[in-house]
């Protein structure tokens, strides 16, 4: 006689801890977590202690109907219960009110708010400006914003903000940006990603004390090496040409340059030295251990993608002093949208030749023939390697 083991009908999650089980729910968009509500009396009220909140426009019909339940959100909340995570994307709707959202940003500040992330779909004709009441907010320790301007302000103070993510940002002037990160003195995590500035200029900014992480794309402006001194990761995408001073990078173990040119850019501004400049950035990163190069065309010209070996090549000659890390540091190097010019070769012979505990150099060529391909690898196999376990990738 078969015998079936007996399936529980215990219910477990019910059993937990009120705290245990709103830390569950702090996890859900916060429309999934009042759902729970109506699984039983136990479960009404828990949904209501979450510290976390998360809103988002589109799993509703219309911002009406998204407006009315976060007001509704907001009142049957215990007044004295602080929000320690505050999430909010919307903004798509044709009746968008940026009124509401002005409402709800101070009712969340006023609560001791900790991480707070605004994620703004208006179009730009009807751009979210922040409300004043977040820039001196001094509870954040973690402020993510994308698609706002930042207009009219004279006051940040974030003492205790150690990650800032911006992304698709307009600063009406310059100086609001080096405003803003003058504020954040133990800044940590910096990301900064399709940020428009109206003029190339911003003025000075000293090093952020406490980098580790940067990751910058300031479009229309030289790239501001030194606000980012101390970082021990960097990601940087140049646009212009290469007239700004590199500081030494003493804490940089990682970094990665994109080079971002438009067609017409590349003309105007004949990017030439991109690899000699590239031997200067070394000299000053004597504790880099990873380096990656990522060649990014952008193509504005109808007519397709256009490579100009005139403007892009230059005269190589092999720098008198062999950067520090490359004597003792670097361990990987990765060259992305490699295309085997002449002076792109020399590079990447130049570092095979004289990186002494290289482990993996890695091409990463254009879509091009295979024969070309395999050309390109036979080409840099033939290079000498400075370190002995040192690996060719090449795909």
């Amino acid at each position: 006689m078969s015998s079936q083991r007996s399936i529980p009908t215990e219910d477990r999650i019910s059993t937990l801890p009120d705290s245990v089980i709103s830390h569950i729910l702090s996890f859900l968009p916060t429309e999934q977590s009042a759902a729970t509500s109506i699984l039983s009396k136990r479960w009404n009220p828990l949904w209501l202690s979450v510290l976390t909140l998360n809103f988002d426009e589109q799993n509703f019909a219309d911002f009406a109907t998204f407006r009315h339940f976060v007001y509704s959100v907001m009142l049957l909340r215990n007044i004295t219960l602080p929000i320690q995570s505050f999430r909010l994307k919307c903004g798509k709707s044709s009746d968008f009110n940026p009124h509401d959202v002005n409402r709800f940003i101070h009712a969340v500040v006023q609560r001791g708010i900790q991480n707070l992330n605004l994620y703004l779909l208006t179009p730009w004709i009807r751009c979210f400006k922040l409300p004043q009441c977040v820039l001196t907010c001094n509870s954040l320790t973690v402020l993510k914003l994308k698609w706002l301007t930042m207009d009219d302000f004279s006051k940040v103070n974030f003492p205790l903000l150690k990650t800032l993510h911006l992304a698709n940002i307009s600063f009406s002037k310059p100086i609001y940006l080096k405003r803003f990160l003058h504020g954040c003195p133990v800044l940590e995590d910096l990301q900064i990603q399709n940020v428009w500035l109206s003029s190339y200029k911003c003025g000075e900014l000293k090093g952020l004390p406490k980098m580790v992480k940067a990751n910058i794309d300031i479009q229309g402006w030289a790239f501001p090496f030194a606000w980012v001194r101390n970082a021990k990761f960097l990601c940087a995408k140049l646009y212009r040409p290469y007239d700004c001073q590199v500081p030494v990078f003493h804490n940089l173990t990682h970094m990665k340059i994109v080079f971002g040119w438009t067609v017409n850019a590349l003309i105007s501004w004949k990017w030439i030295g991109k690899w000699t400049w590239m031997t200067e950035v070394l000299q000053n990163c004597p504790k880099l251990q990873n380096l990656t190069i990522h060649q990014h065309f952008i193509n504005t010209s109808t007519h397709g993608k256009f490579i100009f070996d005139e403007i892009v090549n230059e005269d190589w000659v092999d720098p008198p002093i062999v950067p520090k890390c490359l004597s003792s540091e670097l361990r990987t190097c990765s060259l992305i949208a490699y295309e085997g010019l002449k002076c792109e070769f020399q590079f990447a012979k130049y570092i095979l030749k004289n990186a002494k505990a290289l482990h993996t150099m890695k091409i990463s060529a254009l879509e091009v023939d295979l024969n070309i391909k395999h050309q390109m690898l036979m080409k840099l196999s033939l290079c000498p390697r400075g370190s002995t376990v040192c690996k060719l990738s090449f795909d």
